[in-house]
C-alpha cells in the first residue's frame, strides 16, 4: 500500500519516516563482563499536518500497524492547537554521494567485542597489577533509515559505527587513583583497542603520584574529552537556529563578528573522514552539509532544521534529529569538528614549565548555555612540571566559556572522535591565564 498517499486522504501533508537499530553493548565492571546485550527495534514516526495542527504518532510494526499510525496523528492534530508560523515540510532534495558502509557492522555478534574487553583486561593486569577496569563497554550500533513524505523528499541510508571505552583506577593500599578514561570509536569494526590500554595505563602510572594544583592563573591543556564535555553545554546550545529566534542564544546579534580566538575554525562535518554518523540527510529528509559556524573566530551562523528555519527565513542546515520518544524534531549538530593545528600534543606539554592537563569534567552539566558562565571540576587532571606530567591532581575552573575560547594559545595537530559526550573531532587545545582553586582530596 502507497501509505503517503494514504497519509494524503487525512492530511494537507504527511512525513513517515522508518528506522530499524541494532545494537549491540558489551559491559565490563571491576575487571568482569557485567552484562550482554543485543536489541533490535523498527519504529515508523507519522507526521502529519492539517490546517496548521501537527499530529504525531510513533509505531512499531507492519504497514496495517502504520495505518492504524496514520488514523491516531490524524486525530491528534484536530485536538492540537493550531501552529501560525508552520509553513510545509520538507521539498524534493538533491543529496550528496553516500560514502562506503562497512557492511559487517550490519550482523557482527557480542563474541567480537567481548574477545576485545578480556583481552584488555588481561593486557592491563599483566602490566599492573593495581589496576581495576572499574567499568567499560564495547558494541555496535546500525541504522537503516528511510524519510518519505508527501512532497517528494525519500531517502534511504545505512550507517553503523563501533565502539570500546575503559575507565580505569589504580588502588595501592588506602590510595585510589582519579578514574581514567578512554574510548575509540569508528565506522569499521578495526577498532584500536590496545591504543585506549596504552593511553590509559600511561596515564594510571602518573596518577599514582598525587600533586597539589596552586590557585590562580594558569596555562591549561584542555583534552579532546573535557573540551567537549564543556563545549557540550555552553556553546552547542548557543549555535542552535531555535535558541536564536527564542531570543536566548548567546550569539544572537554576533554574526560576522569575532567571538573566540582567531585561531579557531569550527565546522559541522558529518562527512568528515573521522566521523561515525557519516549521513547525506537529516531525519527530515533534508540533504546535509558542512556548515561552517566559526571561521577563524568568526561567528558564520547557525545550524537549522526545516521548522525554525523557516521560521527566520533561513534554508534548514539539514540538523534535524528524530526524537524516537516524541517523534519531533530537534536541532544538533552531526559531528562538530575543531580544525587541527600543527604541533603535536607531546611539544605542547614539553614547552610548559608550569601548568595542567585536563582530562575529564565534572558539573559541566550544570554550566549555563545562555550566558556560557561554567563552574567545573577539572578531575582527572594532571600537573605539568618543567615540561613532564609529575602527577594527578583536582581543582576547581570557573568562567566564561566564550572567553576562555578567545584565550587560545596552541592547538594540536592531533584529533580525537568524541562519542562519549556528543559526536565531533577535537583536538588539545592549550589555553592562557585560566583561573583555577585547588580541591583538597
Amino acid at each position: 500500500m502507497n501509505l503517503i498517499a494514504l497519509g494524503e486522504k487525512y492530511f494537507d501533508e504527511v512525513e513517515i519516516s522508518k528506522y530499524r537499530r541494532r545494537e549491540v553493548d558489551i559491559s565490563v565492571e571491576l575487571n568482569r563482563i557485567s552484562m550482554a546485550s543485543s536489541s533490535e527495534r523498527s519504529i515508523t514516526v507519522v507526521r502529519g499536518i492539517k490546517d496548521k495542527r501537527m499530529g504525531i504518532c510513533v509505531v512499531e510494526g507492519d504497514d496495517h500497524a502504520i495505518e492504524n499510525a496514520i488514523l491516531r496523528a490524524y486525530k491528534m492534530a484536530r485536538v492540537n492547537d493550531r501552529d501560525e508560523r508552520w509553513e510545509s515540510l520538507p521539498t524534493k532534495q538533491r543529496y550528496r554521494e553516500a560514502t562506503k558502509v562497512d557492511e559487517s557492522l550490519k550482523e557482527i555478534g557480542s563474541d567480537f567485542f567481548v574477545n576485545l574487553l578480556l583481552r584488555a583486561i588481561e593486557n592491563i593486569r599483566r602490566e599492573d597489577e593495581n589496576a581495576v577496569v572499574a567499568g567499560g563497554s564495547s558494541g555496535s550500533m546500525w541504522i537503516e533509515s528511510n524519510v518519505e513524505n508527501s512532497h517528494g523528499v525519500d531517502i534511504s541510508q545505512r550507517y553503523g559505527a563501533t565502539y570500546f571505552y575503559l575507565n580505569l583506577i589504580g588502588r595501592k593500599g588506602e590510595q585510589v587513583t582519579p578514574g581514567i578514561f578512554d574510548i575509540d570509536a569508528r565506522r569499521d569494526t578495526n577498532l584500536q583497542w590496545e591504543s585506549v590500554v596504552d593511553r590509559v595505563l600511561r596515564k594510571l602510572k602518573k596518577a599514582y603520584n598525587v600533586v597539589k594544583a596552586e590557585k590562580g592563573e594558569s596555562r591549561v591543556i584542555f583534552e579532546p574529552f573535557a573540551l567537549g564535555e564543556l563545549l557540550e553545554f555552553t556553546l552547542i546550545p548557543s549555535i542552535k537556529g531555535e535558541r536564536k529566534v527564542k531570543g536566548t542564544s548567546y550569539l544572537q546579534d554576533k554574526l560576522n563578528d569575532r567571538v573566540v580566538s582567531e585561531k579557531l575554525t569550527i565546522e559541522d562535518d558529518p562527512l568528515h573522514p573521522m566521523s561515525i554518523v557519516n549521513i547525506i540527510a537529516d531525519d527530515e529528509g533534508v540533504a546535509t552539509q558542512k556548515s561552517t559556524i566559526f571561521e577563524n573566530g568568526v561567528f558564520k551562523g547557525f545550524l537549522w532544521d526545516n521548522y525554525w528555519g523557516k521560521i527566520e527565513g533561513m534554508d534548514s542546515t539539514g540538523n534535524g534529529y528524530r526524537s524516537f520518544k516524541t517523534g519531533g524534531i530537534e536541532i544538533a549538530p552531526h559531528n562538530l569538528v575543531i580544525r587541527e593545528g600543527k604541533i603535536p600534543v607531546e611539544d605542547m606539554i614539553g614547552d610548559i614549565e608550569d601548568g595542567y592537563l585536563v582530562s575529564l569534567l565534572q558539573g559541566a552539566h550544570s554550566s549555563n548555555p545562555a550566558t556560557g558562565d561554567f563552574n567545573v571540576v577539572a578531575n582527572p587532571a594532571f600537573r605539568i612540571q618543567d615540561g613532564e606530567i609529575s602527577g594527578s591532581t583536582v581543582f576547581m575552573m570557573s568562567g566564561n566559556a566564550y572567553h576562555l575560547l578567545g584565550r587560545v594559545e596552541r592547538i594540536s595537530k592531533e584529533q580525537r572522535m568524541i562519542y562519549a559526550m556528543g559526536k565531533g573531532v577535537y583536538p588539545h587545545i592549550e589555553f592562557t591565564d585560566v583561573k583555577i582553586a585547588p580541591v583538597n582530596r
